[in-house]
């Protein structure tokens, strides 16, 4: 026998082993069975309160930050917290393509598992999300020691009177156990690791509008029921070298947000979190690029993010994401506590702001459901300017450029024993360099069904026309793209030519309207604009459309017959075929361009809406 923290009994390992072996059990599979049993139950019931912090020593802090555990040893760390306190709960939101689960770990004071139930205790919600690229699991061992020291070491677990908690520990489930030394071989820890993309080899970070990747499905109808107040997703990145162990990004340098909760998350969020970081010893900076690679003195641009992206998604639902992008060549260990460090500072921000956060949030959203949002244009794809130049105090080394004896092209290098610090210049202005006018609605052509699917993920809220009939609108039709020579997720993105007009067309009985008064207005904007980074027509949904498939059997020798009918019935026409002969010496000279002229417009007029954008705006 075998006893527990509190001294009761519990069968050994070798006993059970015994018993097994005696019902003919093979001995190998009851021994991985076993022991998997026998770590799940670490903990009795009747000991389950007099645990300490030291009975729940995570993998990472028993291997010294060497190693990370695998998803099966993570959620077992996690299920024996949630018998240990009613206070954490496990449920899932989904299933990976390899049939994996995707898991959630929800922390509430009153172990309440409804994002509604919590709201009526008053509380905001974070959400945390770890292993998004799975070789990047700084955030699943922050979230394992964060809530082990809140839920058992009673650290700051006042806040759980104002926040709860809801965790991803591990989002790409599938490239997380394609464990192996060779993933990244550029990042100082752990020595094993899971990969960048999925399974299915998608980079879900690239997937939050067009929705690909079955994973991503499920984490939009789990994100879109919960709306957390602020969403964290931990990464770690390469390139310069620099002496903070994280960089971070907060999309609200451009207008993707609603300016109330712009400001507040510039003026109260991120100074604060930058404030309490640096008391934590973890001074932070943003996450972006020199103008010339690593030479911080040329001047430094702030990176910023359209909804394909994390916290560019957050964003266009107008709540805070914050992208934590620890640096690739700092310790594990390190790398870890600075996560547990944000995680913390960013719940005691929400906790002492909660009902200003809570009334900036309402106001955004009855903002943008609202026809005051569509007073001025929207703007896509920004771009860094030189309108507003401020001096920051950057954490460097010193370094030497040196022309390598193996490339023998320029090498820097890097002096860990020569700190530095360098004010440079950081580029805090954006200017989109595209925008439109936000529509009263869109009517969307029932036909694309995949397209009215992905709505209902994002939380666009439509309904359905019964009866067709005539409006005026403003449509874009297609007369051609760029496509690239390149695959992107699987698909082929295009850069998409088109007209725009207004004319009065029929819509067909069953089209789905999208009224742009609602929250989730700037989601549906993002996919069905054809200019925008990252919308359907990018990823291809309407190539169709965008490169039209307009077979047209008749030979223009046709037209000789055809374009004398033509001029007999169409006045207007005939008047416009003369102007043409009498001002265009070319083609009155011409006897192929002449019937060419007849046999475009009926070729247009026999597939005249094949170019045509399937997204009508009514204006």
């Amino acid at each position: 026998m075998s006893v527990c923290i509190c001294g009761n009994p519990r069968a050994s390992l070798e006993m059970v082993m015994v018993i097994f072996a005696q019902t003919n059990l093979i001995y190998m599979r009851a021994k991985t069975l076993l022991a998997t049993a026998v770590l799940a139950a670490s903990l009795c019931v009747s000991c389950a309160q007099k645990a300490t912090v030291a009975d729940f020593v995570t993998y990472a802090e028993e291997t010294d930050f060497v190693k990370t555990p695998k998803f099966g040893q993570t959620m077992e760390f996690f299920q024996r917290l949630e018998r240990y306190s009613p206070m954490v709960n496990i449920a899932s939101f989904g299933t990976s393509p390899l049939g994996r689960d995707l898991s959630l770990v929800i922390v509430d004071k009153d172990g309440l598992t409804a994002p509604e139930d919590i709201r009526r205790k008053g509380r905001v919600i974070i959400l945390v999300e770890s292993c998004i690229h799975a070789g990047e699991p700084d955030g699943k061992d922050a979230s394992m020691i964060f809530v082990r020291d809140m839920i058992v070491g009673k650290k700051d677990i006042g806040l759980l009177d104002d926040v709860s908690f809801v965790f991803v520990p591990v989002f790409n489930v599938d490239g997380h156990e394609n464990f192996t030394a060779l993933n990244r071989i550029n990042q100082n820890g752990p020595d094993e690791l899971g990969t960048r993309n999925t399974s299915q080899q998608l980079n879900l970070n690239r997937d939050f509008l067009k929705a690909d990747a079955p994973e991503m499905r499920a984490w939009l109808k789990m994100y879109n029921r919960w709306l957390p107040e602020l969403f964290i997703d931990v990464h770690v990145t390469n390139g310069a070298d620099f002496q903070y162990v994280m960089t971070y990004a907060i999309d609200n340098m451009t207008g993707n947000m609603e300016p109330g909760i712009t400001r507040w998350s510039q003026e109260v969020y991120e100074k604060q979190l930058c404030s309490m970081m640096e008391e934590a010893g973890f001074p932070i900076f943003w996450y972006g690029s020199f103008k010339k690679y690593n030479a911080p003195e040329t001047g430094f641009v702030p990176d910023t993010f359209d909804p394909r992206y994390s916290q560019g998604y957050a964003a266009a639902h107008n709540r805070l994401g914050l992208l934590i992008e620890n640096h690739i060549y700092k310790p594990y260990r390190q790398r870890v506590e600075a996560t547990i460090e944000a995680i913390l500072a960013s719940a005691k921000i929400l906790a002492q702001n909660k009902e200003q956060l809570q009334e900036v949030i309402a106001a955004a959203d009855a903002y943008t459901s609202s026809a005051a949002s569509r007073e001025e244009p929207f703007g896509f794809n920004y771009r860094s300017t030189d309108e507003t130049v401020i001096m920051k105090d950057y954490l460097s080394w010193g370094r030497d450029t040196t022309k390598s004896d193996l490339s023998g092209g320029e090498w820097v290098t890097h002096d860990y024993t020569d700190p530095i610090t360098l004010n440079i210049p950081v580029y805090t202005s954006f200017k989109a360099t595209s925008s439109v006018k936000i529509p009263k609605a869109y009517i969307l052509m029932p036909q694309w069904k995949n397209v009215i699917e992905l709505l209902g993920l994002h939380g666009v809220k439509y309904t359905v026309l019964e009866e067709p009939a005539a409006v005026e609108v403003e449509t874009y039709r297609y007369i051609g793209g760029k496509f690239s020579s390149r695959q992107s997720e699987g698909r082929i993105p295009v850069t998409p030519d088109f007209t725009v007009q207004t004319e009065t067309l029929e819509y067909p009985q069953g089209s789905i309207y999208i009224d742009m008064d609602q929250p989730a207005a700037r989601l549906a904007m993002w996919m069905l604009e054809p200019a925008a980074p990252g919308s359907l027509t990018y990823w291809g949904f309407f190539n169709v459309c965008v490169q039209a498939g307009n077979e047209f059997w008749i030979r223009p020798q046709y037209m000789e017959v055809k374009g004398r009918e033509m001029l007999a019935k169409d006045p207007q026409l005939k008047a416009q075929f003369e102007e043409k002969l009498r001002t265009d010496a070319e083609f009155a000279g011409n006897p192929q361009a002449i019937l060419n002229f007849f046999y475009q417009i009926v070729r247009k007029r026999s597939h005249q809406n094949n170019e045509l954008h399937p997204a009508w705006r009514v204006m």
